[in-house]
Parts: C-alpha cells; sequence; structure tokens
C-alpha cells in the first residue's frame, strides 16, 4: 500500500499571512477567477465571502492561515489555527483548527466546523459543538469591511465554545489512548463502522471472516490499524485511539477518486460521516 506523508487538505490550499488584505490572498491562491458568467458579481462574492472569513476567524482570536477551493472553485474556504493544540503523552501532537467554508457560488451562508488534524497521519476529524455553524454572510448586502458588534461578540462565543469542546476532546483522546485493545475488537470495530450490517450478523469475526466478508475499505482500514503513519507510537499500538486513527487515515487519504474528491468527503461528505460514526464507536470501547 502507497500510504503518503502530506497534509490533510492534499495540497490544495495555499499558505497566507492573516495580515495580508483578503485582495492579495485571493491573488496569491488565484482564487478570484469567475465560475459564472457574471465576472463582477462572482468577484464581489468571493471577496466580501473570504472578508467574512477573516473577520470572523480574527474576532474569535484565530488567524487564517490556509486557503483553497474545491469541486471546479465552487467551494471555498479557509483554515484558522485555534492555538489550542495538545499533545497525547508528549508524543502524539494534535493541531487544532478552525474551518470556515461556503459552499454554494452565490455565496450567501458561511459553514463553519472545528477540526483535530493528528500530525503523525495528517488525518482530520470534526470536534462537534453545541452551537450555531451556519451564518448569513450579511457582507453580500453590507459593503461595510468590519464585523458590527454583536457578530464579533457571536464569533468569540463560538470560538470559546469550539476551543471548550476541543479540551473535552483532548481528555477524550487520552482515555482512548489508555484504552487497549485486541485482535478481535479491532476486527470489530472495523466491520462496525464500515459494514454495521455485515457486523450484526456475524458473532465472531476471525481471518475467516475477514477474508470472505470483509469489503475493500474495511481492509483497508484493518491493514492502517498497523501500517498507517503514527501507528507505531506508543499511543496508538493496538489502543481504541489507533482504531479512530486507522479509520481518519483510510477515509482522509484513500477513499475517493482524486485528491479534491478526498478532500470534499472528508470534510462534508461520506467519509465526514465514516469518521463520526468511528468516534462514537471509539467512545463506545470506554
Amino acid at each position: 500500500m502507497d500510504w503518503t506523508d502530506e497534509k490533510p487538505w492534499h495540497g490544495l490550499g495555499i499558505e497566507v499571512d492573516s495580515n495580508l488584505s483578503v485582495r492579495e490572498m485571493l491573488l496569491k491562491a488565484n482564487i478570484d477567477r469567475p465560475l459564472s458568467k457574471n465576472k463582477k458579481l462572482y468577484s464581489k462574492a468571493n471577496m466580501v465571502s473570504f472578508q467574512f472569513f477573516k473577520e470572523f476567524a480574527g474576532g474569535g482570536g484565530a488567524a487564517i492561515e490556509t486557503i483553497g477551493t474545491l469541486d471546479n472553485k465552487r467551494i471555498i474556504w479557509a483554515l484558522a489555527s485555534l492555538q489550542a493544540d495538545f499533545t497525547l503523552q508528549k508524543v502524539d501532537a494534535v493541531k487544532t483548527y478552525l474551518l470556515l467554508t461556503s459552499l454554494q457560488e452565490v455565496r450567501e451562508s458561511i459553514q463553519i466546523q472545528f477540526l483535530i488534524a493528528r500530525g503523525a497521519c495528517n488525518s482530520t476529524l470534526q470536534v462537534a459543538i453545541e452551537a450555531r455553524t451556519k451564518f448569513r454572510n450579511h457582507f453580500l448586502l453590507d459593503t461595510s469591511e468590519k464585523f458590527d458588534a454583536r457578530m464579533t461578540k457571536k464569533a468569540k462565543e463560538t470560538l470559546g465554545l469550539g476551543r471548550e469542546a476541543i479540551s473535552q476532546f483532548a481528555s477524550t483522546a487520552q482515555s482512548l489512548v489508555n484504552r487497549k485493545v485486541d485482535d478481535s475488537t479491532s476486527k470489530r470495530y472495523m466491520f462496525d463502522v464500515f459494514q454495521p450490517e455485515t457486523s450484526l450478523e456475524l458473532s465472531l469475526i476471525g481471518e475467516k471472516e475477514v477474508a470472505e466478508y470483509a469489503e475493500e475499505n474495511t481492509k483497508l482500514a484493518m491493514e492502517a490499524i498497523t501500517k498507517a503513519p503514527g501507528q507505531t507510537l506508543e499511543t496508538a499500538q493496538m489502543t481504541a485511539w489507533g482504531l479512530l486513527n486507522a479509520v481518519t487515515y483510510t477515509a482522509d487519504h484513500l477513499l475517493g477518486k482524486s485528491k479534491d474528491s478526498r478532500l470534499r468527503l472528508a470534510w462534508f461528505g461520506s467519509s465526514a460521516k465514516i469518521k463520526n460514526r468511528a468516534l462514537d464507536l471509539a467512545m463506545k470501547l470506554l
């Protein structure tokens, strides 16, 4: 298997200095090119959307460091460092991000996610928060260059909740590190993640059952338990944390037909759902 070692956004983003103006960011990333026939309208939509990204991140004390597009520039996105990174047992570093996106060409709304990115395998996982995650892009109507006090307060509150959720996740991650698993549990877990209906039909899952019933994605994830980057770390060797990260690596780096599709699926599509299910199942092992 060809394990790659690349950023979780597959080299599709451009690193930017948060002190750059929005126009300078767009020019550096070569984003401000027309997708629709109305070039002027499209340019404005991109401009005000990235202005929203920058103001929202800044309002919550985060700095945008990477921007990019997906799906032939239909989707625009920005990653801002939350500066809430943590390290498990002094060896397993995890970075934390605010992901801001606009998924439709008209750019009427902005969606946010809070992500962790494990450095050892460059895969991502969404950390859920009990707060609003979709905002109206009022810059489309309001040409002012700054948030009003209400939106700045909302950004600060939302990012505060995100950092709090990540802090709680860090404790969960350590619990997953402490939970040792055996080969039988590992196989059952991967079937539960990728083939839940099949898993319910099998009382035992051994080598025979794997050979007969396991689908390709399940086999990839099983192989990733020991062969994916970062799996030789003590934190991941036959632990629930290792199982979870075998899934996130498989989802982010091996599923999808192209780099673009892998990232879209990992952040917004079927791979994101797989990773969320994998987290739920890992926590049930505790």
